[in-house]
């Protein structure tokens, strides 16, 4: 019996419950997804893929099979390795902006996409969506494809998206399985939606800092600005402390949840680094700090891993005469 989980896309099996794609004997004849998707659905659970898909390996894949391509990427996770990957796609393909509910007020989506077609040459459509919006732009987008591939980070909201659709096409099948933590869809999944397949892949994993029902954003942004005049140490929630050394405003972009503070009389150790004007440091799945002036960073070193560095998406630069 070749069953795939309607989850994750792995094949069922019962003969090894350490494996993916396990379920107990007993169920494996009734069973529509495998026993780690059904525990996530059900108990919020998570058990991470042991040897997660690389990039090359999707890319490559995509590549030799894929018609089009629908590449996802939320607001705050837009930076250049991310880019990269998006351009190494060689067959026709649709940049999409997701979760596009939670962008700030101060930031429209055209002078989003002015940013990525001036800092990363994208000439390809982009699309904003949100599973909580109007599907319709990005739906007429898909109009005569009869076979699309779902490209994105883990945790871009892949899965979402082809939830909404399924909806939306009033269709009968097993919604995907949908979690914060990575890296839910484990291979490549095939969905038929009405005369369409859409293909679910694994998402491309990055270091993402850990995502939880806290530090998820899933409202829209309200953008926090302190003043730094020297050194200083700031504080994001339970999730670590930063030192910055300069005149600058600081902006941050991250859940309401997290609670930011600032400390005069401490100091942090960790790599330091300079940014330039006008430059967002991203926590790559937490948030992002926009700095308008010159400053000296300093992060604990075990959080750099998530830190990347962009030109400000933030501002009127971008904005379309």
């Amino acid at each position: 019996m070749n069953k795939i989980c309607f989850g994750c896309g792995v094949k069922i099996q019962s003969d090894d419950k350490n494996s993916l794609g396990f379920v107990p004997l007993e169920k494996l004849e009734d069973s529509q997804y495998c026993q780690r998707c059904f525990r996530m659905m059900h108990y919020g659970d998570n058990k991470k893929s042991v040897e997660p898909k690389s990039s090359k390996e999707i890319i490559s894949c995509v590549n030799k099979r894929a018609k089009y391509v629908v590449f996802l990427v939320d607001f705050i996770n837009i930076f250049d390795d991310v880019m990269e990957l998006f351009k190494s796609i060689r067959v026709p393909k649709m940049l999409v902006i997701s979760k596009s509910d939670i962008i700030p007020k101060n930031v429209s989506f055209s002078q989003i996409k002015n940013y990525l077609r001036v800092t990363y040459n994208i000439r390809e459509d982009i699309v904003f969506t949100s599973n909580k919006t109007n599907l319709n732009t990005f739906v007429k987008k898909l109009y005569g494809l009869d076979e699309v591939y779902f490209l994105g980070l883990t945790n871009a909201g892949k899965s979402t998206l082809i939830n909404s659709l399924l909806d939306r096409n009033k269709c009968d099948q097993k919604r995907l399985t949908v979690s914060y933590k990575e890296n839910t869809t484990q291979d490549f999944l095939r969905i038929n939606i009405g005369d369409m397949t859409i293909v679910d892949s694994p998402g491309f994993v990055f270091s993402n800092y850990e995502l939880d029902k806290k530090t998820n954003i899933d409202s829209v942004i309200k953008p926090i600005t302190y003043q730094n005049k020297m050194y200083r140490v700031y504080s994001l929630g339970n999730a670590f402390q930063f030192g910055v050394d300069g005149s600058t405003s600081l902006t941050f972009y991250f859940s309401k949840q997290i609670d930011i503070e600032r400390f005069y009389n401490k100091r942090v150790d960790g790599m330091t680094f300079n940014v330039e004007d006008n430059t967002d440091v991203v926590i790559c799945g937490l948030g992002f700090i926009k700095f308008t002036k010159k400053a000296k960073v300093t992060i604990p070193s075990e959080i750099m891993r998530y830190v990347n560095v962009r030109p400000s998406i933030v501002g009127g630069k971008y904005e379309q005469d």
